[in-house]
């Protein structure tokens, strides 16, 4: 069928490929989000369009905030940090202005399809990816499908309550306790260099650093926050029952972190006895898109459009 525009809104960036039908990239560049209206964002990505007129027979958006399956218009609503986005019927806009078919999706939902199509849920039936960012993104395939719920909210994984006794605060969500700021927090308590503010921006390059280098407290650090991180696996094995949780964002490169979180799940698992038994253990592995998913998930929608 030839190629397709990819586009990835971002919040530092917009990214865009030019994809075959092979998912080889074409072409690819990205400009600055340094925007201050719907309007410049719509604007930028047509001058992206029009540099590739005639090459290309449909388009893919990734895009944070809620989008909802059904809606012809691919409306944005709250848009995240981008929240002059909000309620920008940005498919329809796009699709009046290049004249070929727009499919708009949640970032993270197009990060899950893109793994799906060509990283690393391809082949399964039921796939999870969760993304560890400031806050904890992903989305579920089942059967080539990304799920979106009700209210388009399936994936959105940072809203889990840890304390289910607890009103839902940002302190009490699974966001909070294992998004890579709280991989910061476990180390730095269990080094007990939680007060000291000389540590306060401490970056998840310099927390792996202390890990591979043999810091055995930051390892304990590692392995509680790996703890929880299963725990909360366990609890999506039992309602989605996935063939892999693929794990993604900045820190997932560290090999560090991936065998933590198998430990914690063996650990955890060998505690499944009698009636329990029958639980399965979850198996995680790493996403092998990197930065690229979004792109290759808006790609993946753009081509379902056409058949």
């Amino acid at each position: 069928m030839g190629a397709y525009l990819g586009v990835d809104i971002g919040g530092t960036s917009v990214k865009w490929a030019l994809v075959d039908d092979d998912f080889n990239m074409i072409d690819r560049g990205d400009t600055p989000t340094a925007f201050s209206s719907s309007e410049e964002v719509v604007r930028a990505i047509c001058d992206i369009a029009q540099t590739h007129a005639g090459a290309f027979a449909a388009v893919g958006v990734s895009a944070p905030g809620l989008i909802f399956e059904d809606d012809p218009d691919g409306t944005i609503y709250h848009g995240g940090a981008l929240t002059y986005m909000h309620e920008c019927p940005i498919g329809r806009i796009l699709r009046e202005e290049l004249g070929v078919p727009v499919a708009v999706r949640n970032d993270g939902k197009a990060c899950a399809m893109g793994e799906y199509a060509v990283g690393a849920l391809k082949g399964t039936r039921v796939g999870v990816v969760l993304a560890i960012g400031t806050g904890i993104g992903g989305g579920v395939v089942i059967n080539g499908s990304v799920l979106h719920g009700t209210h388009c909210f399936a994936g959105e994984f940072s809203m889990m309550r840890n304390d289910i006794a607890e009103p839902l605060t940002m302190a009490n969500t699974f966001s909070d306790l294992c998004g890579w700021m709280g991989l910061r927090r476990f180390v730095l308590e269990a080094k007990g260099l939680a007060d000291d503010p000389a540590y306060t921006k401490v970056d998840g390059r310099t927390i792996f650093e202390w890990i591979d280098s043999g810091d055995a407290d930051a390892r304990r650090g590692l392995d509680a926050y790996a703890a929880a991180f299963a725990g909360r696996l366990f609890n999506m094995q039992c309602v989605l029952d996935p063939d892999v949780f693929a794990i993604a964002g900045g820190i997932s490169c560290h090999d560090a972190l991936i065998e933590a979180i198998e430990e914690a799940l063996a650990e955890q698992r060998r505690a499944y006895t009698g009636p329990l038994d029958a639980m399965p253990l979850p198996r995680v592995t790493r996403a092998t898109l990197g930065n690229d998913a979004n792109l290759y998930g808006a790609v993946q929608e753009a081509r379902k459009l056409l058949g």
